[in-house]
């Protein structure tokens, strides 16, 4: 009888062993779709709008967390390796992310959304404080914040369908009729933002970090930004004081500052000058109050658009 209590005992163990082993092997993935790892919220968005119940998706960057530190977890990264194709951000953007996606097999396509469309340099942000602002925080390189632009976004949705139809189970006039509804979605957006700040009285945004580059590209505004391309680049007391002086030269009237990131240099800023202060949405992921609301990547920038108008005086 005790020898069968060890021979019951060992078998349990090895059955928990095993049971433990495949559980940290498994993936988020659903079976028998087209598995899908988005490294942002945007592509997040995107890779749904286009491939539907047609792919399996795992985003990276959890609700509410800022996107550029970010490192994956060890689930994340078995997510990786086990993923048909990854959409990301390169360039810098994300550097953790960036290596856990340059270390996976070739049995996954990576796929580096920057390439889809036309970067902006990050020396052409920089007129609005007449070369006054430190070099350690200028940076080197193009601004990775496209998903901003509206227009950027259509570009990376005809990127993605024509990633996913590339595979044999994504139905590709499904995936082009569901790629077409949402460019068209994107494209009245892209419209709502030209005619909302066509006319202003300030032309200026004073930024928190330099995020918003695209949208003072595509719609005619000026960006000064407090931080660098990302939010932890401190800027320099000199930097302060050449941000403060050309929002005064300037006659800024709203300093803006962002979702989930301190506030403390933009509120010092406007108290400085004497300006309010405003929230902008770098739309990097949702925070869970966001998703609980029903919000997407449309409404936020409709809210950012909102916010800029009041800001800018836009009539």
């Amino acid at each position: 009888m005790k020898s069968v209590r060890i021979v019951l005992l060992v078998t349990g163990l090895v059955a928990f062993s095993t049971a433990c082993a495949s559980s940290g092997a498994s993936t988020s993935f659903e079976s028998g779709k087209v598995k899908v790892a988005a490294a942002l919220y945007p592509i997040e968005e995107i890779v749904r709008a286009v491939g539907g119940s047609q792919v399996s998706l795992v985003e990276l960057i959890p609700p509410g967390q800022p996107a550029h530190d970010y490192e994956p977890t060890p689930r994340q990264i078995t997510d990786l390796q086990s993923a048909d194709v990854v959409f990301y951000f390169g360039g810098g953007f994300q550097p953790s992310v960036e290596k856990a996606v340059a270390s996976l097999p070739n049995s996954v396509r990576k796929v580096d959304l920057l390439k889809s469309v036309e970067l902006i340099p990050i020396s052409q942000q920089l007129a609005g404080t007449e070369g006054e602002v430190d070099g350690e925080v200028l940076g080197d390189g193009s601004d990775p914040h496209v998903w901003l632009s509206p227009a950027n976004m259509q570009l990376m949705v005809e990127q993605v369908r024509a990633v996913l139809v590339a595979f044999p189970s994504v139905d590709a006039p499904a995936a082009a009729a569901a790629a077409a509804s949402f460019t068209s979605v994107l494209a009245k957006l892209d419209t709502d933002f030209s005619s909302g700040l066509a006319n202003c009285e300030s032309r200026v945004i004073v930024t928190a970090h330099r995020a918003f580059g695209y949208v003072a590209h595509d719609y005619n505004l000026e960006q000064i930004a407090i931080a660098g391309v990302s939010p932890t680049d401190e800027p320099s007391a000199k930097t302060l004081e050449a941000i403060a002086r050309s929002a005064k030269k300037n006659k800024v009237a709203t300093i803006f500052f962002e979702t989930g990131l301190p506030a403390e240099l933009s509120k010092t800023i406007a108290n400085e000058v004497g300006a309010t202060t405003a929230v902008l949405d770098s739309v990097e992921s949702l925070s869970n109050e966001q998703i609980a609301d029903g919000a997407n990547y449309v409404s936020v920038m409709q809210s950012n658009l909102a916010t800029l108008e009041k800001g800018l005086a836009c009539s």
